[in-house]
C-alpha cells in the first residue's frame, strides 16, 4: 500500500468518526495480519519442500530396490541355474507403485522412467522366452536387450542425480539457516 492509499483510508477512517487510536489499531492490525499470513505461506513452502524431499528419496530407495530385480534378472540370465521362475509380476508391481510416485510428484522423470520401464520389461520378455527356448538367437537377442538396459538405466540415473540437486537444496539451506 503506498502512501498516497494509506492517506486516503486515513480520510475515509476519519469521515466516518473513528479516533485515531482506533485507525492506528486497524492499520496495525491489518499490517500484523499480513505478517502472520506470510509466515504461515513459508512455513507451508518450507513443508511442501520437505515433504518433496521425502517423496524423491522414497522413489530412490524403490529404485534401487526396482534396479536389484532387474540386476538378479540379468545375473539369472548368463547363469546355468533355471530353478527358480520370474517374478514378472513383482516387477510390474514395483515398476507401477514408482510410476505413480514420479506421476504424482515428478513429472520431470516420467519419460525417462518409461524409458527404463520399458527396457526392462524387454529384459524380462527376453529371459523369459530364454528360459522356455534356450537357444543361441533367444541368447543373442536376450544380450541385446541387456545391453539397451544397461545404457538406458545409465541415462536415467544420470537424469535423477541431476534433478535430486533441486531437492537437496531445500535441506541444505534449511540446515543453513538453522546454523545461523
Amino acid at each position: 500500500m503506498d502512501s498516497i492509499e494509506l492517506a486516503k483510508v486515513i480520510t475515509w477512517l476519519k469521515q466516518i468518526g473513528l479516533s485515531e487510536g482506533l485507525i492506528a489499531a486497524c492499520i496495525i492490525g491489518i499490517f500484523g495480519l499480513c505478517g502472520i499470513l506470510i509466515t504461515q505461506k513459508s512455513k507451508r513452502k518450507r513443508e511442501y519442500e520437505a515433504f518433496l524431499r521425502i517423496k524423491f528419496e522414497e522413489v530412490a530407495f524403490r529404485l534401487v530396490d526396482f534396479a536389484a530385480i532387474i540386476q538378479e534378472i540379468q545375473s539369472k540370465s548368463f547363469s546355468s541355474n533355471g530353478d527358480e521362475a520370474l517374478d514378472v509380476d513383482e516387477f510390474y508391481r514395483e515398476g507401477g507403485k514408482i510410476e505413480i510416485l514420479i506421476a504424482l510428484y515428478f513429472p520431470e522423470l516420467e519419460k525417462k522412467y518409461e524409458l527404463f520401464l520399458n527396457a526392462g520389461g524387454n529384459l524380462i520378455n527376453a529371459q523369459q522366452e530364454y528360459e522356455t527356448n534356450p537357444s543361441d538367437s533367444t541368447l543373442e537377442v536376450l544380450k541385446q536387450f541387456d545391453e539397451e538396459y544397461d545404457r538406458v538405466y545409465k541415462s536415467f540415473y544420470k537424469h535423477i542425480r541431476s534433478c535430486s540437486s533441486n531437492y537437496a537444496k531445500s535441506a541444505k539451506r534449511r540446515k543453513r539457516m538453522s546454523a545461523n
